[in-house]
């Protein structure tokens, strides 16, 4: 199959799959992102991600040197009935809907590589769901996906930013797509304007402010803004804030609900009822993105958050 030919197979293959949007993308260094990402890691925002490595992130193949490009995806996964606080009495960032993401989207790709060396064995692939050191953002921007907005967030024009991005880096040339062209935020600041601890300054997040950071990352105790934020915004697991203000997300591409199902737990029980024990945690973010949010770290966001046990009965409350 010539190079042509097997790119519109694939994309093909990906958009059977459910994605939203498809491109290929060529490996070469982001040198251009050199600068910046240099001036990001001496400002030590890093500081609660000490996995990443500015030197594999600026060169896509130091992951699989046998790759020649990227089949990059975005899929959908916000639904305009799952807001979070409505269901329940705490905020939980929609991305922890359903099951797993790294799950769905990795048994996708991998199902796309299968048919793939089916047509070709000698193809090898890797797949990249969140958890490489790869600029998936930028990469997305070259593969014509979309822009990485003012908040960071990759937003694929007319489909929003309430999508997951996924990368399939293969070991065969294939026709890039052209990059997308330029960001298209303009003058608007709304993001800028509504993150409650000023971690976003344009293009560029500080994860050391970050609501999501000190929810899902670490348990190490935030700055006052930040434990402020999370008693008095009520988010216990993610921020969607500088999501939801987005004029971009007033019309998305929305998620398929057959995809995630229903709710996990965080985004439907009473607050009473949320879990305490160790049993009620594992039971809880069984086959959640939240699975990687340990017991502890748990307690230690809902006593942020103004939640207490309440020593009579061993629920939990509200702080008053």
């Amino acid at each position: 199959m010539n190079p042509i030919d097997l790119k519109k197979m694939i994309v093909n293959l990906a958009l059977a799959e459910g994605f939203g949007r498809v491109g290929i993308a060529g490996l070469d260094p982001f040198e251009s992102d050199s600068k910046k990402l240099d001036s990001w890691f001496k400002k030590n925002h890093h500081q609660h991600l000490p996995y990443l490595d500015p030197i594999k992130l600026l060169n896509p193949k130091s992951i699989e040197g046998s790759a020649q490009v990227a089949l990059v995806v975005f899929y959908p996964y916000a639904r305009p009935d799952c807001i979070p606080g409505k269901l329940g009495a705490q905020k939980a960032s929609r991305y922890l809907w359903g099951e797993d993401y790294h799950w769905v989207i990795k048994k996708k790709l991998l199902q796309i590589l299968e048919t793939i060396q089916k047509f070709n064995s000698s193809i090898e692939g890797k797949v990249c769901v969140d958890t490489a050191p790869l600029l998936e953002r930028q990469l997305a921007q070259r593969a014509g996906i979309g822009w990485q907005g003012k908040n960071t967030l990759l937003i694929a024009d007319q489909d929003g930013s309430w999508g997951f991005l996924g990368v399939l880096l293969l070991s065969v040339e294939l026709p890039p797509d052209n990059p997308f062209p330029f960001e298209q935020c303009g003058t608007c600041s709304a993001c800028l304007d509504s993150c409650p601890t000023g971690a976003l300054t344009p293009f560029e997040l500080n994860p050391n402010l970050c609501i999501t950071t000190y929810t899902i990352e670490t348990d190490q105790e935030p700055p006052l803004i930040v434990s402020k934020a999370i008693r008095e915004t009520g988010w216990i697991a993610g921020c969607d804030i500088c999501q939801e203000v987005c004029p971009w997300n007033r019309r998305p591409l929305w998620g398929d609900a057959d995809v995630w199902g229903g709710p996990n737990s965080i985004h439907s029980v009473a607050t009473s009822d949320l879990p305490f024990s160790s049993s009620q945690w594992r039971k809880f973010n069984r086959k959640s993105a939240l699975r990687r949010v340990s017991r502890r770290h748990w307690l230690t966001t809902l006593r942020r958050a103004g939640l207490l046990l309440d020593p009579l009965n061993g629920s939990l409350m509200k702080e008053k």
